[in-house]
């Protein structure tokens, strides 16, 4: 997925965050850990493959920062950006190397490429879909979604009751 799909998604994640009560500066680290994955697009020639799509997007790293956060719980919003990115980019046109730097018969374990490239003007629709799965996911497990249904009906009332 683009940036600008990443971006997006994890505003939406957020906003989900927000509605169920999050305080704003701890949601925003959904954004910042969905933005965080794509550091690793410089690409350092430690392998002839470069480390894009290993080095950070992997269950290692996930899972690092989701221990740390038992003893910092507000970096759980920082792994659920992480992983909001991550299975937004196994929709991309490359594979995401989630066990890296595992091996496997001589190569990696590539994850994904399910075929949609960056430059697709499928690419920010299928991002938003999937920000939009998750947070209604994010909201069921909080018991927060009827709440947030509830709101926007009213929402639309309004709008739509308006002279």
């Amino acid at each position: 997925m683009n940036q600008k799909a990443h971006l997006t998604a994890g505003l939406i994640l957020a906003t989900a965050a927000m509605l169920a009560g999050v305080p704003p500066l701890t949601a925003s680290l959904i954004v910042f850990g969905g933005l965080f994955c794509d550091l690793d697009i410089v690409d350092i020639p430690v392998s002839s493959q470069g480390l894009h799509r290993r080095l950070l997007h992997n269950v290692f790293v996930v899972g690092a920062i989701g221990v740390v956060s038992f003893r910092i719980p507000f970096l759980v919003y920082w792994v659920m950006g992480m992983c909001l990115h991550i299975v937004m980019d196994m929709f991309s046109s490359s594979p995401v190397y989630v066990l890296w730097p595992i091996p496997h018969n001589g190569g990696q374990i590539g994850v994904g490429g399910w075929g949609v490239p960056n430059s697709s003007v499928f690419s920010f629709p299928l991002g938003v879909m999937l920000a939009i799965m998750f947070s209604a996911g994010y909201l069921a497990v909080t018991d927060h979604f009827w709440e947030v249904v509830d709101l926007g009906k009213r929402l639309l009332e309004y709008i739509f009751s308006q002279d």
